[in-house]
């Protein structure tokens, strides 16, 4: 893919088409290689070329539907701003736990449905908060389904098939197959007790909702191989049911450093002039942080004694001005999407 410009705009905003949303644009390799040189200069990512950042949109016609709300969007100031969250529903996602923790303190109010309490029943018990919140974080496992994305889902407890369970009779397969959406780890979760993608479309409103973050694995997947101008994800979904915002992962994302990278998110996030900037800062940022500032970042965060000391014994693998996480494996997952 080669982007050609005379002269650079301020932010970049990508429509990706087909096989395209699969791969993280704003990560590709920015260089000075002409025909009349020899070796390829790298000068940086494509982030790095919009000050005002990149970001993403299903369609054209999505796009403007998101910003046509721009107009009849009265946000409350940034200490009354609601924090709607669920919080490692599997209870094994182990730093989950400390990202929602540390994110919460920044609004006020703030409601999280914590582990065993994040079910579909008090999901839909308490829709109403939910679509009067201005931030929506989901930390969970995510799945797309790709024979049916559909049934695309945010995983919810009380959701996944217990792993001693023994597999349904043979002549049942077929029902089978429509019946569980299946992770990563080869661990099956059932549609009806998750949030899936079909919900989303049908009965989520989110009128107040400036910005949805999906810190779970591939929730910025799609189907590649529809030919169509727009293409069906968790994202479009929560954009079609009235988010500004949607920040989502391509690619199954390690715990630690998605933490990590969404505690530093909403730390930019007030002083940003969009979402997606924040994301862009908070991607350099981990581009370039080292262990010794590293741990001054962590200090003020206040982690509880048990995780300080395990994140030490982690860092003492690593020289004091060696980067922690410049590899795009650790922060080039995670793409905004929106207006």
């Amino acid at each position: 893919m080669i982007l050609s410009f005379r002269a650079l705009p301020k932010q970049l905003i990508l429509v990706p088409h087909r096989y395209l949303h699969l791969f993280p644009l704003h990560a590709l390799q920015f260089t000075s290689e002409t025909r009349f040189q020899e070796k390829t200069n790298f000068r940086g990512y494509l982030l790095d070329s919009f000050p005002a950042g990149v970001k993403y949109a299903p369609s054209l016609q999505l796009l403007q539907l998101v910003k046509n709300r721009i107009t009849t969007r009265n946000s409350p100031p940034p200490n009354q701003q609601q924090l709607f969250a669920l919080q490692n529903p599997t209870e094994d996602l182990f730093n989950a736990d400390m990202e929602v923790e540390t994110i919460k303190t920044r609004f006020n109010p703030h409601q999280i449905l914590l582990k065993k309490q994040a079910t579909k029943t008090a999901l839909n018990e308490n829709r109403e908060n939910l679509s009067n919140a201005n931030y929506l974080h989901f930390s969970c496992h995510g799945i797309f389904n790709f024979d049916n994305p559909l049934l695309s889902s945010l995983v919810l407890a009380d959701s996944l098939e217990p792993q001693t369970s023994p597999p349904p009779p043979e002549s049942n397969q077929p029902d089978r197959k429509q019946r569980y959406v299946t992770l990563r780890s080869g661990r099956k979760a059932i549609p009806e007790k998750c949030l899936t993608l079909r919900e989303i479309f049908a009965e989520l409103q989110l009128p107040q909702c400036s910005l949805v973050t999906l810190s779970a694995c591939e929730t910025g997947l799609t189907t590649s191989t529809a030919m169509t101008d727009e293409y069906i994800g968790l994202p479009s979904g929560f954009l079609y049911a009235g988010s500004m915002n949607v920040v989502s992962s391509l690619w199954a994302v390690d715990d630690f450093t998605t933490a990590i990278l969404m505690i530093k998110f909403y730390q930019e996030l007030p002083d940003a002039d969009s979402v997606a900037l924040a994301l862009n800062a908070t991607q350099n940022w981990m581009r370039a942080v080292t262990k010794k500032d590293f741990s001054g970042w962590m200090q003020p965060l206040g982690l509880d004694k048990k995780l300080s000391q395990k994140v030490q014994l982690w860092l003492t693998s690593f020289t004091p001005d060696e980067s922690l996480f410049s590899e795009p494996q650790y922060w080039a997952a995670f793409c905004a999407t929106g207006y």
